[in-house]
């Protein structure tokens, strides 16, 4: 089967369980979870930043697997959050909101750490080596890999996917967890193919330019440093 094949599988299947479950959340908190999804999934993150340097260095073909690795690694640490964080809190309700004040705290620190980096420009230092002999299926398994074995990812997921999750719902705590990592899987990956074909048509430009990125992360890590706060207190 041709691998463009099973990724519509792979999709069409996320879709599917996004229609079967959608019910599950209320409507604010999916409004507000889809607008800051939204949001994160447009800042320069390591994935998008990955992607596009393959694009730089090796073309639109080498970003799009890149992409497509990307996404299927995503689904590691869905499924890796939404086991952990179920458990923790069938086990006992106080894990489960010691699990939430933590991430809480995790996405103040993210939106401070996005801030310092705008303002530094630390992102823009990006490391670029050829790839010209690279096969597709290396590249393909390459963003798998640097997926899986970003704790970032995992972290992120641990720390966001429970401030929108329903506690009435009891023990069906777990497929909103799914859920809501499915549609953030999805999310990030349209933003980073996104980033792909702008990056194969204005490679220059996006080395160059950067002044649009830095007001978004600061905004963006402004956005999660009052999520955390608003976490916190309520």
């Amino acid at each position: 089967m041709h691998i463009t094949e099973r990724i519509e599988r792979v999709i069409c299947t996320s879709l599917f369980c996004i229609q079967r479950e959608s019910r599950m959340i209320q409507t604010p908190e999916m409004t507000a979870f889809l607008l800051l999804i939204f949001l994160y999934a447009f800042m320069p993150g390591p994935a998008m930043l990955y992607s596009v340097g393959q694009t730089l260095s090796c073309g639109k073909r080498a970003g799009i697997l890149s992409v497509i690795g990307l996404h299927l690694g995503g689904y590691f640490h869905v499924v890796l959050s939404a086991v952990c964080l179920s458990s923790a809190f069938v086990l006992s309700p106080m894990v489960f909101e010691a699990m939430k004040h933590l991430g809480a705290v995790y996405l103040i620190w993210l939106g401070i750490t996005r801030i310092y980096k705008a303002q530094t420009q630390v992102w823009c230092e990006k490391q670029q080596s050829g790839c010209q002999h690279d096969s597709d299926q290396r590249v393909f398994v390459d963003g798998i890999i640097v997926d899986v074995l970003n704790p970032k990812a995992a972290l992120f997921y641990l720390a966001f996917l429970p401030q929108f999750v329903s506690r009435d719902i009891g023990s069906d705590i777990w497929p909103q967890l799914l859920l809501l990592g499915i549609i953030t899987n999805i999310v990030f990956s349209c933003a980073d193919l996104l980033s792909v074909l702008l990056a194969s048509r204005l490679r220059a430009a996006l080395l160059l330019k950067h002044n649009a990125w830095i007001y978004l992360s600061k905004w963006a890590g402004s956005i999660f440093i009052l999520l955390g706060l608003l976490a916190v207190i309520n």
